[in-house]
Protein backbone atom coordinates (compact mmCIF):
# COMPACT_ATOMS: atom_id res chain seq x y z
CA UNK A 1 0.00 0.00 0.00
CA UNK A 2 1.72 3.27 -0.82
CA UNK A 3 2.64 6.24 0.93
CA UNK A 4 -0.27 8.31 2.13
CA UNK A 5 0.91 12.25 1.38
CA UNK A 6 -1.09 14.73 3.91
CA UNK A 7 -0.85 18.46 4.51
CA UNK A 8 -0.70 17.47 8.36
CA UNK A 9 2.75 19.08 8.43
CA UNK A 10 1.79 22.07 6.76
CA UNK A 11 -1.18 22.44 8.78
CA UNK A 12 0.25 21.80 12.20
CA UNK A 13 4.23 23.13 11.76
CA UNK A 14 5.08 19.62 12.07
CA UNK A 15 6.81 19.34 9.02
CA UNK A 16 10.11 17.01 9.87
CA UNK A 17 8.96 15.53 12.88
CA UNK A 18 10.79 12.24 13.36
CA UNK A 19 9.68 9.05 13.57
CA UNK A 20 9.56 7.59 17.40
CA UNK A 21 8.11 6.97 20.19
CA UNK A 22 7.60 10.50 22.00
CA UNK A 23 8.93 10.75 25.11
CA UNK A 24 5.58 11.78 26.85
CA UNK A 25 3.13 9.01 25.65
CA UNK A 26 -0.44 9.86 24.33
CA UNK A 27 -3.91 8.80 25.98
CA UNK A 28 -3.77 5.00 25.74
CA UNK A 29 -6.13 3.66 22.56
CA UNK A 30 -8.99 1.81 24.22
CA UNK A 31 -9.79 0.30 20.54
CA UNK A 32 -8.68 -0.32 16.77
CA UNK A 33 -10.56 2.65 14.81
CA UNK A 34 -11.68 0.87 11.94
CA UNK A 35 -14.40 -1.79 11.52
CA UNK A 36 -13.25 -5.05 11.45
CA UNK A 37 -11.29 -7.48 13.81
CA UNK A 38 -7.21 -7.59 12.50
CA UNK A 39 -5.93 -10.86 11.42
CA UNK A 40 -9.65 -11.54 9.57
CA UNK A 41 -11.04 -9.27 7.66
CA UNK A 42 -8.63 -6.39 8.62
CA UNK A 43 -5.03 -7.09 7.46
CA UNK A 44 -2.34 -4.61 9.20
CA UNK A 45 0.16 -4.27 5.91
CA UNK A 46 2.33 -1.38 6.92
CA UNK A 47 3.61 -0.15 10.08
CA UNK A 48 5.20 3.12 11.35
CA UNK A 49 9.14 2.45 10.01
CA UNK A 50 11.00 3.43 12.89
CA UNK A 51 14.50 3.57 11.35
CA UNK A 52 15.71 7.37 10.39
CA UNK A 53 17.66 7.24 6.45
CA UNK A 54 18.00 4.02 4.77
CA UNK A 55 16.50 1.05 5.53
CA UNK A 56 13.11 -0.02 7.44
CA UNK A 57 12.07 -1.32 11.11
CA UNK A 58 8.75 -2.21 12.27
CA UNK A 59 8.16 -2.37 16.65
CA UNK A 60 8.65 -6.19 16.00
CA UNK A 61 12.00 -5.85 14.53
CA UNK A 62 10.28 -7.14 11.17
CA UNK A 63 10.11 -5.28 7.79
CA UNK A 64 6.29 -4.72 7.47
CA UNK A 65 6.60 -1.35 6.66
CA UNK A 66 8.13 0.81 4.10
CA UNK A 67 10.83 3.68 4.06
CA UNK A 68 9.29 6.45 6.12
CA UNK A 69 5.96 5.15 6.81
CA UNK A 70 3.98 7.38 9.39
CA UNK A 71 1.42 4.66 10.42
CA UNK A 72 -0.68 1.56 10.49
CA UNK A 73 -2.27 0.92 7.18
CA UNK A 74 -4.78 -2.01 7.56
CA UNK A 75 -6.35 -3.36 4.16
CA UNK A 76 -9.76 -4.59 3.81
CA UNK A 77 -10.49 -7.46 1.06
CA UNK A 78 -11.67 -5.28 -2.18
CA UNK A 79 -13.80 -2.47 -3.63
CA UNK A 80 -16.75 -4.80 -3.06
CA UNK A 81 -16.89 -3.97 0.80
CA UNK A 82 -15.79 -0.56 -0.25
CA UNK A 83 -18.96 -0.95 -1.76
CA UNK A 84 -21.01 -2.02 0.97
CA UNK A 85 -18.89 -0.13 3.36
CA UNK A 86 -16.39 -0.51 6.36
CA UNK A 87 -16.82 2.40 8.86
CA UNK A 88 -13.65 4.47 10.81
CA UNK A 89 -14.38 5.93 14.11
CA UNK A 90 -12.47 8.97 16.04
CA UNK A 91 -9.84 6.91 18.30
CA UNK A 92 -10.26 9.57 21.35
CA UNK A 93 -12.35 12.01 22.08
CA UNK A 94 -11.00 15.34 19.82
CA UNK A 95 -11.71 18.42 17.83
CA UNK A 96 -11.67 18.41 14.33
CA UNK A 97 -8.80 19.81 12.79
CA UNK A 98 -8.78 19.88 9.25
CA UNK A 99 -10.08 17.71 6.73
CA UNK A 100 -8.58 17.31 3.47
CA UNK A 101 -10.56 16.13 -0.20
CA UNK A 102 -8.74 14.55 -2.61
CA UNK A 103 -8.50 15.67 -6.97
CA UNK A 104 -9.46 11.93 -8.17
CA UNK A 105 -11.63 9.30 -7.02
CA UNK A 106 -12.11 7.16 -4.09
CA UNK A 107 -11.26 3.78 -6.00
CA UNK A 108 -7.84 4.20 -6.50
CA UNK A 109 -5.44 1.53 -7.93
CA UNK A 110 -1.85 0.98 -9.43
CA UNK A 111 -0.88 4.46 -11.00
CA UNK A 112 -1.27 7.43 -8.73
CA UNK A 113 -4.08 9.35 -9.95
CA UNK A 114 -3.95 11.86 -7.11
CA UNK A 115 -0.72 13.14 -4.30
CA UNK A 116 -3.93 13.87 -2.41
CA UNK A 117 -6.42 11.64 -0.40
CA UNK A 118 -9.89 12.74 1.60
CA UNK A 119 -8.37 12.20 5.53
CA UNK A 120 -9.46 13.71 8.90
CA UNK A 121 -7.15 15.00 10.88
CA UNK A 122 -8.41 15.28 14.57
CA UNK A 123 -6.77 17.05 17.47
CA UNK A 124 -6.96 15.62 21.09
CA UNK A 125 -5.28 18.21 22.95
CA UNK A 126 -1.72 18.03 24.54
CA UNK A 127 0.29 18.03 21.27
CA UNK A 128 -1.92 14.85 20.43
CA UNK A 129 -3.75 14.64 17.00
CA UNK A 130 -4.51 11.12 15.09
CA UNK A 131 -5.02 10.69 11.07
CA UNK A 132 -7.59 9.37 9.53
CA UNK A 133 -6.49 8.52 5.41
CA UNK A 134 -7.69 7.50 2.12
CA UNK A 135 -11.48 7.94 3.40
CA UNK A 136 -14.14 8.09 0.55
CA UNK A 137 -15.15 11.50 0.06
CA UNK A 138 -18.82 11.19 0.60
CA UNK A 139 -18.54 9.56 3.88
CA UNK A 140 -16.87 12.38 5.49
CA UNK A 141 -19.83 13.87 7.46
CA UNK A 142 -17.94 16.07 10.32
CA UNK A 143 -17.25 19.35 10.07
CA UNK A 144 -13.85 21.92 10.59
CA UNK A 145 -14.06 22.15 14.24
CA UNK A 146 -16.48 20.00 15.05
CA UNK A 147 -15.95 17.78 18.42
CA UNK A 148 -16.31 13.96 18.09
CA UNK A 149 -16.52 11.75 21.01
CA UNK A 150 -14.16 8.27 20.88
CA UNK A 151 -16.19 5.93 18.67
CA UNK A 152 -18.12 8.29 16.72
CA UNK A 153 -17.74 6.81 13.03
CA UNK A 154 -16.57 9.48 11.02
CA UNK A 155 -15.62 8.30 7.42
CA UNK A 156 -15.91 4.63 5.13
CA UNK A 157 -12.92 2.86 4.15
CA UNK A 158 -11.75 3.93 0.39
CA UNK A 159 -8.70 4.27 -1.92
CA UNK A 160 -8.68 7.81 -2.23
CA UNK A 161 -5.46 9.30 -3.24
CA UNK A 162 -1.85 7.89 -3.55
CA UNK A 163 -3.14 4.34 -2.81
CA UNK A 164 -3.00 0.73 -3.93
CA UNK A 165 -5.79 -0.80 -2.52
CA UNK A 166 -8.97 0.20 0.00
CA UNK A 167 -6.74 0.61 3.56
CA UNK A 168 -7.20 3.04 6.48
CA UNK A 169 -3.61 4.81 6.94
CA UNK A 170 -4.15 5.66 10.96
CA UNK A 171 -0.88 7.98 12.42
CA UNK A 172 -0.89 9.37 15.98
CA UNK A 173 1.02 12.28 16.24
CA UNK A 174 2.66 13.33 19.63
CA UNK A 175 4.20 16.01 20.70
CA UNK A 176 5.66 16.70 17.50
CA UNK A 177 7.11 12.85 16.81
CA UNK A 178 5.24 10.20 14.77
CA UNK A 179 3.91 7.67 17.69
CA UNK A 180 3.98 3.84 17.13
CA UNK A 181 1.36 2.65 19.29
CA UNK A 182 2.46 -0.74 19.05
CA UNK A 183 5.02 -1.82 21.76
CA UNK A 184 7.71 -4.43 20.98
CA UNK A 185 11.72 -5.51 20.60
CA UNK A 186 12.05 -2.68 18.14
CA UNK A 187 9.69 0.43 19.78
CA UNK A 188 10.42 -0.56 23.61
CA UNK A 189 8.50 1.17 26.21
CA UNK A 190 4.96 1.17 27.43
CA UNK A 191 2.34 0.09 24.66
CA UNK A 192 0.03 2.74 23.20
CA UNK A 193 -3.13 0.64 23.22
CA UNK A 194 -5.27 -0.19 26.74
CA UNK A 195 -5.21 -3.89 25.47
CA UNK A 196 -2.52 -4.02 22.53
CA UNK A 197 -3.95 -6.04 19.95
CA UNK A 198 -2.81 -9.37 19.56
CA UNK A 199 -0.67 -9.52 15.49
CA UNK A 200 -0.22 -13.05 14.31
CA UNK A 201 2.70 -13.23 12.07
CA UNK A 202 1.91 -16.46 11.05
CA UNK A 203 0.42 -17.15 7.26
CA UNK A 204 -3.50 -17.04 7.00
CA UNK A 205 -6.34 -17.59 4.47
CA UNK A 206 -8.65 -14.31 4.32
CA UNK A 207 -10.90 -15.02 1.96
CA UNK A 208 -11.45 -18.09 -0.57
CA UNK A 209 -13.47 -17.17 -3.71
CA UNK A 210 -15.23 -20.21 -6.34
CA UNK A 211 -16.39 -19.55 -9.72
CA UNK A 212 -17.70 -20.65 -12.81
CA UNK A 213 -15.44 -18.13 -14.81
CA UNK A 214 -11.65 -17.11 -14.81
CA UNK A 215 -10.85 -14.21 -12.67
CA UNK A 216 -9.94 -11.86 -15.26
CA UNK A 217 -10.36 -8.04 -15.26
CA UNK A 218 -12.77 -6.65 -13.12
CA UNK A 219 -13.71 -10.19 -11.70
CA UNK A 220 -10.61 -9.96 -9.75
CA UNK A 221 -9.04 -8.24 -7.38
CA UNK A 222 -9.27 -5.42 -6.63
CA UNK A 223 -13.03 -5.01 -7.91
CA UNK A 224 -13.61 -8.70 -7.29
CA UNK A 225 -16.98 -8.23 -9.67
CA UNK A 226 -16.98 -11.90 -10.32
CA UNK A 227 -20.26 -14.26 -9.79
CA UNK A 228 -18.88 -16.32 -6.32
CA UNK A 229 -20.61 -19.93 -6.34
CA UNK A 230 -20.81 -22.82 -4.02
CA UNK A 231 -23.13 -25.24 -6.03
CA UNK A 232 -21.96 -26.34 -9.64
CA UNK A 233 -23.75 -29.19 -12.11
CA UNK A 234 -22.72 -32.52 -12.58
CA UNK A 235 -20.51 -33.30 -15.23
CA UNK A 236 -17.17 -32.09 -16.24
CA UNK A 237 -16.43 -28.05 -15.26
CA UNK A 238 -13.95 -25.66 -14.82
CA UNK A 239 -14.14 -24.92 -11.11
CA UNK A 240 -12.14 -21.12 -10.64
CA UNK A 241 -10.38 -20.78 -7.61
CA UNK A 242 -8.98 -17.91 -5.91
CA UNK A 243 -7.02 -18.03 -2.34
CA UNK A 244 -6.38 -14.68 -0.97
CA UNK A 245 -3.09 -15.19 1.62
CA UNK A 246 -1.86 -12.66 3.97
CA UNK A 247 1.36 -12.55 5.72
CA UNK A 248 2.89 -15.04 2.97
CA UNK A 249 6.50 -14.93 3.46
CA UNK A 250 7.13 -18.30 1.47
CA UNK A 251 6.63 -21.64 1.15
CA UNK A 252 4.34 -24.32 -1.34
CA UNK A 253 1.31 -24.05 -2.11
CA UNK A 254 -1.69 -27.07 -2.32
CA UNK A 255 -4.88 -27.30 -3.67
CA UNK A 256 -6.54 -30.69 -3.20
CA UNK A 257 -10.18 -31.62 -3.82
CA UNK A 258 -11.55 -34.77 -2.50
CA UNK A 259 -15.02 -36.30 -3.47
CA UNK A 260 -18.22 -36.52 -1.65
CA UNK A 261 -16.71 -40.46 -0.88
CA UNK A 262 -14.17 -39.20 0.25
CA UNK A 263 -11.38 -39.99 -2.45
CA UNK A 264 -9.17 -37.55 -4.09
CA UNK A 265 -10.14 -36.00 -7.08
CA UNK A 266 -7.29 -33.67 -7.97
CA UNK A 267 -4.50 -32.26 -5.86
CA UNK A 268 -2.17 -29.45 -8.07
CA UNK A 269 0.47 -26.80 -6.96
CA UNK A 270 -0.63 -23.41 -6.16
CA UNK A 271 0.92 -20.51 -7.61
CA UNK A 272 2.81 -17.75 -4.97
CA UNK A 273 0.42 -15.20 -4.33
CA UNK A 274 1.70 -11.92 -5.77
CA UNK A 275 2.73 -10.51 -2.54
CA UNK A 276 2.89 -10.73 1.03
CA UNK A 277 -0.87 -9.44 1.38
CA UNK A 278 -2.17 -10.97 -1.91
CA UNK A 279 -3.56 -13.95 -3.87
CA UNK A 280 -2.99 -17.20 -6.29
CA UNK A 281 -5.74 -18.57 -8.58
CA UNK A 282 -5.92 -21.50 -10.34
CA UNK A 283 -8.54 -23.10 -12.86
CA UNK A 284 -9.52 -26.71 -11.64
CA UNK A 285 -10.63 -28.70 -14.68
CA UNK A 286 -12.71 -31.34 -12.37
CA UNK A 287 -15.03 -34.31 -13.42
CA UNK A 288 -17.96 -33.72 -11.09
CA UNK A 289 -19.58 -36.96 -11.21
CA UNK A 290 -20.45 -37.88 -7.71
CA UNK A 291 -23.15 -35.25 -6.65
CA UNK A 292 -23.15 -34.07 -3.07
CA UNK A 293 -20.44 -32.16 -0.47
CA UNK A 294 -17.24 -31.70 -2.17
CA UNK A 295 -14.34 -30.36 -0.27
CA UNK A 296 -11.25 -28.19 -1.50
CA UNK A 297 -8.28 -27.35 0.70
CA UNK A 298 -5.53 -25.49 0.96
CA UNK A 299 -2.46 -26.15 2.30
CA UNK A 300 1.11 -23.95 2.73
CA UNK A 301 4.34 -26.40 3.17
CA UNK A 302 1.71 -29.41 4.32
CA UNK A 303 -0.52 -27.06 6.99
CA UNK A 304 -3.49 -26.72 6.27
CA UNK A 305 -4.88 -23.14 6.63
CA UNK A 306 -8.47 -23.35 4.98
CA UNK A 307 -11.36 -25.65 4.19
CA UNK A 308 -14.02 -24.37 1.40
CA UNK A 309 -16.66 -26.97 0.61
CA UNK A 310 -18.67 -26.93 -2.05
CA UNK A 311 -21.81 -28.86 -3.72
CA UNK A 312 -22.72 -31.23 -6.38
CA UNK A 313 -25.95 -31.24 -8.29
CA UNK A 314 -27.95 -33.16 -11.00
CA UNK A 315 -29.50 -29.88 -13.05
CA UNK A 316 -28.79 -26.04 -13.31
CA UNK A 317 -32.77 -25.51 -11.80
CA UNK A 318 -31.37 -26.96 -8.00
CA UNK A 319 -28.34 -24.01 -8.37
CA UNK A 320 -30.34 -21.48 -5.94
CA UNK A 321 -28.59 -18.61 -3.40
CA UNK A 322 -28.32 -19.68 0.04
CA UNK A 323 -28.11 -17.53 2.96
CA UNK A 324 -25.50 -16.47 4.90
CA UNK A 325 -24.17 -19.04 7.97
CA UNK A 326 -25.40 -18.38 11.43
CA UNK A 327 -23.07 -16.00 13.68
CA UNK A 328 -22.13 -15.07 17.39
CA UNK A 329 -21.71 -12.23 18.80
CA UNK A 330 -19.49 -10.64 21.45
CA UNK A 331 -19.14 -7.38 23.28
CA UNK A 332 -15.54 -5.62 23.69
CA UNK A 333 -15.44 -4.92 26.85
CA UNK A 334 -17.60 -8.08 28.42
CA UNK A 335 -18.77 -5.80 30.97
CA UNK A 336 -18.89 -2.19 29.63
CA UNK A 337 -19.34 1.05 32.03
CA UNK A 338 -20.63 4.38 30.72
CA UNK A 339 -18.20 6.28 29.02
CA UNK A 340 -16.43 3.81 27.29
CA UNK A 341 -16.81 2.94 23.50
CA UNK A 342 -18.33 -0.74 22.88
CA UNK A 343 -17.42 -2.73 20.36
CA UNK A 344 -19.96 -5.62 19.14
CA UNK A 345 -17.29 -8.21 17.45
CA UNK A 346 -18.68 -11.15 15.22
CA UNK A 347 -17.16 -14.57 15.33
CA UNK A 348 -17.58 -16.71 12.15
CA UNK A 349 -15.61 -17.92 9.33
CA UNK A 350 -14.25 -15.70 6.73
CA UNK A 351 -13.60 -18.53 4.14
CA UNK A 352 -17.51 -20.02 4.59
CA UNK A 353 -19.42 -17.62 6.08
CA UNK A 354 -21.68 -17.93 3.29
CA UNK A 355 -22.30 -21.03 1.58
CA UNK A 356 -22.24 -19.41 -2.12
CA UNK A 357 -18.92 -17.69 -1.04
CA UNK A 358 -20.91 -14.09 -0.92
CA UNK A 359 -19.02 -11.27 0.78
CA UNK A 360 -21.55 -11.07 3.62
CA UNK A 361 -23.06 -7.56 5.24
CA UNK A 362 -24.01 -6.97 8.52
CA UNK A 363 -26.63 -5.30 10.26
CA UNK A 364 -25.76 -3.93 13.56
CA UNK A 365 -28.36 -2.17 15.55
CA UNK A 366 -27.40 -1.29 18.81
CA UNK A 367 -30.51 -0.52 21.33
CA UNK A 368 -31.22 0.26 25.09
CA UNK A 369 -34.71 -0.93 26.40
CA UNK A 370 -36.10 2.71 25.44
CA UNK A 371 -33.63 3.75 22.51
CA UNK A 372 -32.24 2.92 19.53
CA UNK A 373 -28.26 4.50 19.56
CA UNK A 374 -27.16 3.24 15.80
CA UNK A 375 -28.15 1.29 13.00
CA UNK A 376 -25.64 0.55 10.12
CA UNK A 377 -24.77 -2.38 7.45
CA UNK A 378 -21.27 -3.21 6.96
CA UNK A 379 -19.19 -5.19 5.40
CA UNK A 380 -16.85 -5.62 8.50
CA UNK A 381 -16.74 -7.89 11.57
CA UNK A 382 -17.33 -5.37 14.50
CA UNK A 383 -18.30 -2.05 15.01
CA UNK A 384 -17.92 0.44 17.68
CA UNK A 385 -20.99 2.91 19.40
CA UNK A 386 -19.15 5.73 20.76
CA UNK A 387 -18.51 6.50 24.05
CA UNK A 388 -21.45 9.12 24.91
CA UNK A 389 -24.16 6.80 23.94
CA UNK A 390 -25.20 5.07 26.85
CA UNK A 391 -26.58 5.70 30.07
CA UNK A 392 -25.48 4.37 33.51
CA UNK A 393 -28.12 1.89 34.58
CA UNK A 394 -29.03 0.80 30.97
CA UNK A 395 -28.67 -2.57 29.83
CA UNK A 396 -27.39 -2.47 25.69
CA UNK A 397 -27.79 -4.67 22.79
CA UNK A 398 -26.12 -5.53 19.91
CA UNK A 399 -28.32 -6.88 17.14
CA UNK A 400 -26.37 -8.35 14.32
CA UNK A 401 -28.04 -10.02 10.94
CA UNK A 402 -26.22 -11.18 8.00
CA UNK A 403 -26.69 -11.05 4.61
CA UNK A 404 -25.38 -11.94 0.57
CA UNK A 405 -27.95 -8.63 -0.31
CA UNK A 406 -30.72 -10.84 -1.40
CA UNK A 407 -31.12 -13.47 1.42
CA UNK A 408 -30.73 -12.95 5.42
CA UNK A 409 -28.90 -15.34 7.96
CA UNK A 410 -30.60 -15.53 11.61
CA UNK A 411 -29.86 -12.64 13.63
CA UNK A 412 -27.95 -12.76 16.92
CA UNK A 413 -27.68 -10.42 19.82
CA UNK A 414 -25.80 -9.68 22.81
CA UNK A 415 -26.21 -7.39 25.51
CA UNK A 416 -24.83 -6.31 29.20
CA UNK A 417 -26.45 -3.73 32.19
CA UNK A 418 -24.33 -1.40 32.72
CA UNK A 419 -23.64 0.09 35.92
CA UNK A 420 -25.90 2.67 37.51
Amino acid sequence: MKKTITTLAAATALAGAAVAAADAPPPLLGFYPQAGTLGQDLFVANHVDLRDGPGILDFACSDDTYDGHSGQDTGIRSFREVAIGVPVFAALDGRVFSIQFAVGGDLNWGATVSRFDNHIILDHGDGVYTVYGHLARRSIKVKKGQWVPAGAQIGLTASSGNSSGPHLHFTVQNQGAIFEPFAGECRPGSSGWSKQPALDRAAYVGNVTLSAKPFSGRRDIPYDEAVRMGTFERGLRDVHVRIELRNWRGGEGTISVTRPDGSVAATVAAAAPNFQYGWTKKRLRLDLAQLGRWTLRYSLDGTMLAEAPFDVVAGARQIRNRPPVAVTASLEPTAPRAGQVVVCRVSTSLVAEDPDYDIVRFRYRWTTSSRVLRQVTSAALSDALRNDAARPGETLSCEVTPSDGKLRGPTTSVSATLPA
